[in-house]
Order: structure tokens, then C-alpha cells, then sequence
């Protein structure tokens, strides 16, 4: 299957990935919504795909989310940052949990369109 969003798709809705990073960016999202929604489901996938467009509007949030998250350190395990009497803390989330939180925001944003079961 080629590309499902492309660059132009994206930037006009999108802003979070630059058009440097986004080839890798989209080929990472459409690896992960391609582990939801299932390899036979995936290869199935068309234009003319009921929720087609939900699909790509899927794709370029993944890409957001990964971009948010690695510029914001999650996944890392890093619970707390102190600087000159001056702290914060976090939450420590694994890479595992960023997965799964991820893959339930796929099954939320593909809700409706038949593409992810029954969500």
C-alpha cells in the first residue's frame, strides 16, 4: 500500500512534524494504526475504504502524538527535574504504557468506521 497521507494532506490541518521529518513520521504512524486495526484489515484498505478519511485524520494525530511525546521526554522514566530550588515531577511512563495509551487513542479516533472492531 503507498502512502495514505501525504505532506500536503497533513500541513494543512497539522503543524507539529516538519516537512523534513515527515516521511519517517508518517511511515511510523501508519505502523501503528496498521497494528490496530490488524494486517487483514490493513491490506484491505482502499480510497474508497468506509472512514477512509477518519483513517488519515487518524494518521497525522499518531504523528502529533509521537512528536509531543518525544519533545516532551515521555517515555523516558523521568519522575522528577530540579534546578536551583526550582522542581517539578512527572509521571513515569514506560515506553509500553505510551504504546498502550496510544493504541487506545487509535481506537477512539477510529471509532464508527468499522476499521478496529467494534469501537
Amino acid at each position: 500500500m503507498s502512502q495514505i497521507v501525504n505532506w500536503e494532506y497533513y500541513s494543512s490541518l497539522f503543524d507539529k512534524v516538519s516537512k523534513e521529518d515527515f516521511e519517517k513520521a508518517e511511515r511510523w504512524a501508519e505502523m501503528e494504526v496498521s497494528n490496530v486495526i490488524g494486517p487483514i484489515r490493513w491490506a484491505a484498505i482502499t480510497e474508497e475504504t468506509f472512514g477512509y478519511q477518519q483513517l488519515q485524520d487518524c494518521i497525522c494525530k499518531v504523528m502529533n502524538k509521537m512528536a509531543e511525546d518525544v519533545k516532551s521526554g515521555k517515555g523516558k522514566g523521568v519522575s522528577s527535574i530540579s534546578n536551583d530550588g526550582y522542581s517539578e515531577s512527572y509521571v513515569v511512563q514506560t515506553e509500553e504504557q505510551l504504546r498502550k495509551e496510544l493504541w487506545c487513542s487509535i481506537r477512539a479516533w477510529l471509532s464508527g468506521t468499522g476499521l478496529v472492531g467494534a469501537y
